[in-house]
């Protein structure tokens, strides 16, 4: 009962905030000597659909909510000192799309599809030069542990670590993360209960570089160090060519290598994926064609945030055993014919995998269309989200076919 009164108090405080802030969208808000306050609101409906026999779509996950977060963060106190906290919240909007037994959608409890409020970030940070550290509940953005900000809120880490960028052309990151909260519970529980392993307490040592040796050539590399669950170590590689005001070209190299160690908790594994992209953009247009291929011994596993692949659709990774995947896209900047702030893109993977032994899986196709849409003049702050997506799954070895649907009214907005 308590939750239900916390998320209703919070999702009123949430649409008066963001109704003061319409107010004063047309005004320039800067940092002040107190620090600043900053907020988002989000209206989101999502459902997915998938049939269970026949040809009814009658699996349903189905939630309409209210949400956001409101943030405060101190000035720099001395020049190297500071802090920050996030109040996080959701709540339904109509019970009739918000059914406890269709919950599942990440937008509210997964076990009710009711709301909660949550103190999703509280840190203190500290500087010196360009080195900073952060310790305590925070967000993080790396390939394998991010916020996964796709549906009401961001999941967040109890952490404790720094980055530096005081050397230049490289960003280096070191962590220890403790915690995890997922997007959809207001409670921050252990990083290897969060990736499967009930009764354990273990958190993940996490270092990265991000390093740009020359213009046009930025490169990722990322490990995570689950002691006694397995090594993560993702690498990306970009080169970027041609004409960024004519014909311009991209190819993208992804590759992930994993493999348990210690007490191996979650068995004895070792596997990997690469995959390779290219992209061609000209007046608006832009043209992905890709392929990726995961280890026939054992898929990737992916605890703890989005996964980082560019193969990663709306609802399929294309990440188990044996998986090859094509991926195809086209995308379209409407500004270039009058229409400033939209943009759309269609997308479709095709996956592969083996159809007889122990890794044998349904192959699986996904087709998404995606609609984006910023606002503008006194609007500016608000944004518009349509996102569609149909899952075509091989039945002979169980597949299911399905779709989603999400649609997201968001404003970002400041208030100090």
């Amino acid at each position: 009962m308590l939750r239900k009164i916390t998320g209703l108090a919070l999702a009123l405080l949430l649409s008066l905030l963001f109704t003061a802030a319409a107010f004063a969208a047309d005004e320039e808000k800067k940092a002040s000597e107190w620090g600043t306050v900053t907020g988002q609101a989000r209206l989101y409906y999502f459902t997915q659909r998938n049939k269970t026999t026949g040809d009814d779509f009658d699996n349903i996950k189905e939630s309409f909510a209210l949400g956001g977060w409101l943030k405060y963060e101190t000035p720099w106190l001395m020049d190297h000192f500071g802090g920050g906290a996030a109040l996080y919240g959701t709540m339904p909007i109509s019970g009739e799309l918000n059914q406890r037994k269709q919950g599942g959608t990440g937008l509210l409890d997964p076990a009710n599809n009711e709301g909660f409020a949550v103190l999703g970030e509280a840190y203190l940070k500290a500087r010196y030069s360009e080195t900073e550290a952060r310790v305590w509940r925070q967000r993080l953005e790396t390939p394998f542990i991010n916020s996964n900000d796709s549906r009401m809120l961001p999941q967040s880490y109890e952490a404790y670590g720094f980055k530096s960028s005081d050397i230049d052309t490289v960003q280096a990151s070191l962590y220890w993360v403790d915690k995890e909260k997922a997007r959809d519970s207001e409670v921050f529980e252990p990083m290897t209960k969060m990736a499967g392993l009930d009764g354990t307490d273990g958190g993940v040592l996490m270092a990265g570089v991000d390093w740009t040796p020359v213009d046009d050539y930025p490169t990722r590399f990322w490990n995570y160090y689950a002691p006694d669950l397995d090594n993560t170590f993702f690498t990306e590689l970009k080169y970027l060519f041609g004409d960024p005001q004519g014909v311009a070209y991209e190819l993208l190299f992804q590759g992930v290598d994993q493999r348990s160690v210690g007490e191996q908790r979650a068995g004895n594994y070792s596997t990997g994926e690469a995959g390779l992209m290219g992209t061609l953009k000209y007046a608006g247009i832009s043209l992905n064609v890709g392929g990726s291929i995961v280890d026939d011994s054992y898929g990737i596993r992916n605890s703890w945030g989005n996964y980082p692949f560019f193969n990663n659709l709306m609802s399929y990774a294309f990440n188990r055993a044996g998986e090859k995947t094509l991926l195809l896209g086209v995308g379209y900047d409407f500004s270039r014919v009058g229409f400033k702030g939209f943009k759309a893109d269609v997308k479709a993977g095709f996956g592969d995998t083996p159809d007889s032994g122990r890794n044998a899986s349904p192959d699986r196709n996904e087709y998404d269309l995606n609609t984006y849409y910023d606002f503008d003049g006194e609007l500016k702050g608000l944004s518009l989200l349509g996102r569609f997506s149909y899952q075509d799954a091989d039945g002979d070895l169980g597949g299911k076919d399905g779709f989603q649907v999400r649609l997201r009214l968001q404003y970002n907005f400041q208030l100090l």
